[in-house]
């Protein structure tokens, strides 16, 4: 397996794989590649970009997000990631976070922070990985209506 910062030619087959994984359990959501290349592609293009992602014929695995300034240094906020589901519980979600945090190191970045539902396996994995749930912050949503 090789690990490599995300290029933009990368964009198609990261979206192809997203879209296949969060269309599935537990998502369930109602993702296209379009839809999936226009997400990427927006944090691809923002100021502050860093993915990576995990190849082996093909991609199986990335992670992506942006370096946000705060009043301490530099933070990141992982906006996506996902592992071929074939590959999940195979140490390749492991792997992506490990070489993402060394390109995290390298920017000189202090934390990393995500938001997930929190009934969902994936939590698991990010505890297993160091994130710990954070009892002071919260995420408020609210949908406008016309």
């Amino acid at each position: 397996m090789r690990l490599r910062n995300i290029q933009e030619t990368d964009i198609e087959a990261c979206a192809m794989l997203f879209t296949q994984i969060f269309s599935s359990q537990p998502w369930n959501e109602q993702w296209n590649t379009v839809f999936a290349i226009e997400r990427l592609s927006h944090f691809y293009y923002s100021k502050g970009f860093i993915g990576v992602l995990a190849e082996q014929e093909g991609v199986v695995g990335f992670a992506l997000g942006n370096t946000e300034p705060f009043y301490f240094g530099s933070i990141f906020y992982l906006r996506e990631i996902c592992t071929q589901t074939n590959l999940q519980n195979q140490g390749v979600g492991n792997r992506v976070l490990e070489f993402l945090e060394k390109e995290l190191l390298s920017e000189e970045v202090q934390r990393i922070y995500l938001t997930t539902e929190r009934a969902i396996p994936a939590v698991n994995f990010y505890q297993k990985n160091g994130f710990n749930y954070n009892d002071k912050m919260g995420v408020y949503a609210k949908r406008v209506n016309s």
